[in-house]
């Protein structure tokens, strides 16, 4: 399995610290109880072990440079949550690359999207926008080969000029 994901405005789920998560839980959900915001932050856990298992899925993740500018929870957690992705940044099989500022407008303009991508053939891949009371499916050809492209062509702008981990 292999998994594509663009992010321009904060860490995905599969990178972030639990003190991270728990300040972006709290200001989406602003009436979620300590238990609830808890729950939600213990299944964002869950979902990072696919890292640990024996054949983890290939996890390439396009941060947009405003994602590590941008103050979550305070200092403390930015720079917890820095290190973290500097430590998980392992390629190939899991890795993190930055969208700068110089490139302006780019493809990803328009929002976060994943693409799930299966070893069988017979499998399609799978586009997944999130929004705010939910999430889109997409498994068409034209439009999954449009964010396809879209992220292939933000990948070439991270790897061509470079990213802050250089």
């Amino acid at each position: 399995m292999r998994i594509l994901a663009f992010q321009p405005m904060l860490v995905p789920g599969l990178l972030q610290t639990v003190e991270y998560a728990t300040e972006v839980i709290r200001s989406v959900n602003k009436t979620a109880t300590e238990e609830e915001i808890d729950s939600y932050v213990e299944v964002r856990k869950s979902r990072q072990e696919i890292f640990a298992r024996e054949s983890p899925p290939q996890y390439l993740c396009l941060l947009d440079e405003a994602v590590l500018r941008r103050e979550v929870g305070g200092p403390a957690v930015m720079a917890a949550q820095l290190d973290k992705i500097l430590e998980m940044n392992n390629p190939p099989k899991l890795t993190i690359q930055v969208v700068p500022f110089s490139q302006g407008w780019h493809a990803g303009a328009d929002g976060a999207f994943n693409i799930y991508s299966y070893p069988d053939p017979m499998d399609l891949d799978v586009v997944n926008l999130d929004y705010l009371d939910g999430a889109l499916h997409l498994e068409e050809d034209q439009p999954v080969g449009r964010y396809q492209l879209a992220f292939d062509e933000l990948r070439a702008t991270a790897s061509r000029r470079g990213s802050l981990w250089n």
